[in-house]
């Protein structure tokens, strides 16, 4: 059933004024010239109006005892509340996220300490082999009869035409 401002005026009652919305509260606030903010809550301005009806004896004065349940709610307490459990979330996740960012780092961080590490190993191998490696050869050119400090490679045989100049 929609709201008739002039049915409302004509027989106000508490019980009515407590079915209207926030929108038809306004309407009869505005109605009656009953001063109120426009971002007040619903309670608030019904409140307002309560006491303007008591006030021009519209409505008797024991309407403001009964009638008028302000909500014993602490709402702004519940948004603070809200707020900083909504914090606490918030600054938990980035906690979250600094730890799980940390570990990443570390592992990364291990795993290039890992790849380094197994460079060096295979660097070391490498140069152990090249290093065998030679020593095979200096066996072999030992065995060949070659001279390892001046690379000739005498096949196993001292040729001595070829030394016969150093002999006066």
């Amino acid at each position: 059933m929609p709201f008739n401002l002039d049915k409302f005026v004509a027989s106000p009652s508490v019980e009515e004024l407590d079915s209207l919305k926030k929108s038809e509260i306004v309407k009869v606030a505005k109605h009656y010239g009953v001063e109120f903010q426009p971002l007040m809550r619903k309670d608030e301005i019904k409140r307002y109006v309560l006491e303007y009806l008591v006030d021009e004896s519209i409505l008797p004065i024991t309407v403001l005892e009964t009638a008028i349940t302000v909500p014993t709610d602490n709402t702004f307490e519940l948004k603070r509340l809200e707020i900083e459990m909504n914090k606490e979330i918030r600054l938990k996740e980035m906690e979250r996220e600094r730890v799980k960012e940390e570990r990443e780092m570390q592992m990364q961080m291990q795993k290039e300490k890992e790849e380094r590490e197994m460079q060096m190993q295979m660097q070391r191998e490498k140069e152990a082999r090249e290093h065998e490696f030679r020593l095979k050869q200096l066996e072999l050119g030992v065995i060949k009869g070659s001279d390892p400090k001046i690379g000739l490679d005498t096949g196993g045989l001292f040729d001595v035409s070829k030394h016969v100049k150093f002999v006066e």
